[in-house]
């Protein structure tokens, strides 16, 4: 799923970004002693919408919090999407 939701007009910068949220992960990972997850806040295969895999969808969450989202997109009181 993640191939086909990279758009081709990302740029070198996007996937050095891409690549920097993937190593906060490890990083967080390293200092806590917890599994972290690299989570698209747009799930690239939900039910409603589908995301891409772009910076702007990424966020390191822990991965308990990831496993119990699973692939779903809800909005917030305060229009967030989680």
């Amino acid at each position: 799923a993640q191939a086909n939701r990279t758009p081709a007009w990302l740029t070198e910068d996007d996937f050095w970004m891409i690549k920097e949220i993937y190593s906060l992960r490890y990083l967080r990972q390293k200092l806590t002693g917890i599994k972290w997850h690299v989570d698209h806040i747009i799930p690239l295969q939900g039910e409603l919408v589908s995301g891409l895999h772009v910076i702007d969808n990424l966020q390191v969450i822990p991965a308990a919090e990831n496993l119990i989202k699973n692939n779903k997109y809800e909005i917030d009181h305060g229009n967030q999407v989680r």
